[in-house]
């Protein structure tokens, strides 16, 4: 009676926990804003995708700015039962670089909460780096962002929708930016191997930092597959996110270190799947 006692909790335990969720980027699967990425993604087995709204010069082509384009990207994804995880600011055009000071890209993320809306997602991936990385020593520049923040979000919160800012500063850096923004529906897009890469510090105490800021999470692992484990110790994140209490996406940034992209993402799903997990409320 005793070992059907364990049985049954441990089943019960986990009945509770929600299914872990691997979703994976369209450029990763081949381009940005490419339609046919979400039939690719069913028959890799990933449970969803990140699409990203891009600012083609040809209006001609379609793209996700359009409601017949949004309308069709639902549809696919319902038709093969992969769910829009995310919506990434692709490329915006150097017009309306950088997206943390350029009054257009203020434009360009109302228009993104419709779109996001429109799609059935509730998160939008704000990229704060490269071109656009944001310097928090530049009172000016920070200020500039803050002020825009904090109009944006007013839209996103009627749209139920969170714009995350993925970039390359610190988590206490983060902490600044989103205090002063005051709203929740401006949070982090969480990516370790940005931290690891361009802060040259290790991540492992900043999800503890961050905590429910974190909305969404990339995991990637630059040339290599995932379980190849010598620059990050995933164990350790998971069991960091974990502790969180995490239950968001997890979302490839993986190449295919093969050139089998098939092959190579059913096995970083793998090694995802068996090393992250979403604890029991």
């Amino acid at each position: 009676a005793a070992l059907a006692g364990t049985r049954l909790s441990a089943h019960a335990q986990a009945a509770a926990a929600p299914p872990l969720r691997i979703g994976m980027t369209d450029w990763n699967l081949g381009r940005r804003g490419d339609i046919t990425k979400v039939a690719l993604a069913r028959e890799i087995g990933l449970d969803g995708i990140q699409v990203s709204l891009i600012f083609p010069e040809n209006d001609d082509t379609p793209h996700l700015r359009q409601l017949e384009t949004q309308a069709a990207f639902k549809r696919a994804a319902l038709e093969n039962g992969v769910q829009i995880c995310s919506l990434a600011i692709g490329n915006p055009g150097k017009s309306r670089l950088p997206l943390h000071t350029n009054p257009a890209a203020a434009i360009l993320l109302v228009e993104a909460v419709e779109v996001a809306r429109n799609l059935g997602t509730n998160n939008i991936l704000l990229p704060i780096l490269g071109d656009s990385h944001i310097n928090m020593a530049n009172a000016q520049e920070v200020a500039t962002f803050v002020a825009m923040m904090k109009e944006v979000a007013r839209y996103a919160e009627k749209a139920g929708v969170v714009v995350a800012l993925e970039d390359w500063i610190s988590a206490e850096d983060n902490l600044r930016l989103l205090d002063a923004i005051g709203s929740d529906f401006v949070a982090v897009y969480y990516d370790a191997r940005n931290i690891k890469s361009r802060l040259k510090k290790d991540p492992y105490e900043e999800p503890k930092q961050l905590g429910r800021r974190i909305h969404q999470i990339h995991v990637k692992n630059g040339p290599k597959l995932m379980r190849d484990t010598d620059i990050l110790d995933w164990p350790r994140l998971a069991q960091e996110y974990q502790a969180i209490g995490y239950r968001g996406w997890y979302v490839l940034e993986t190449g295919s270190p093969s050139e089998d992209l098939i092959a190579d993402t059913r096995a970083n799903i793998e090694y995802v799947r068996s090393t992250f997990r979403i604890p029991a409320a």
